[in-house]
């Protein structure tokens, strides 16, 4: 990673910050749903088996450019989207971990919770962070238009510049690196741990 990298990442911590506890409480927040209405978790779930379960046909290759391009478009709206104000990515993370913390219950219910833990973990340890970094940017975007609707003058085309080009150099690189474990890997792992 070059030292520009470094200190633009260094630079968003607060916003990650601030992304990363939206994303927690989200997951909690999906958890309770889950606890409280069984029923309707397990129909989303069952919905979006039905809506996505042809990836599975794929080639192993196919699914992992699939997955690859799914969260790297998804990454990539919610940084420029953040030059709303902010509110997409944080609509975008929120969303995502009220699903996930719906999700994890029911499987925990139905597999074990290590078994979620070990189809999660290894690829969501590179996945999650680069996605809240992304959103991160898009935070960071959306308070920095906050001046110019004020009437200061603020360069938001070299913001959103910056903010791509970092995505393009780090984000896009690991999100790949994170489509080619949760292809090859963490399958096999979470066969390892299955009821």
């Amino acid at each position: 990673m070059q030292q520009k990298d470094l200190e633009y990442l260094y630079s968003l911590k607060k916003y990650v910050f601030i992304i990363a506890i939206i994303f927690i409480l989200s997951l909690i927040i999906g958890l309770i749903i889950s606890v409280k209405y069984p029923e309707l978790s397990k129909n989303y779930l069952d919905t979006f088996q039905n809506q996505f379960g042809w990836i599975k046909t794929l080639n192993p290759i196919a699914i992992m450019l699939l997955i690859f391009l799914n969260n790297a478009f998804k990454s990539f709206l919610s940084l420029v989207l953040g030059i709303g104000l902010g509110v997409i990515p944080v609509l975008f993370v929120a969303a995502n971990g009220v699903i996930i913390g719906m999700f994890a219950n029911i499987i925990a219910k139905q597999n074990g919770t290590l078994f979620v833990i070990a189809a999660l973990v290894p690829h969501g340890i590179i996945e999650v962070p680069m996605v809240l970094i992304s959103a991160g940017v898009g935070l960071r975007l959306g308070y920095k238009m906050y001046p110019s609707l004020l009437g200061f003058k603020t360069d938001i085309n070299k913001e959103l510049r910056e903010g791509i080009g970092f995505y393009v150099r780090f984000v896009l690189p690991l999100l790949f690196l994170a489509a080619i474990i949760e292809t090859f890997v963490t399958p096999v792992i979470a066969s390892l741990v299955m009821k």
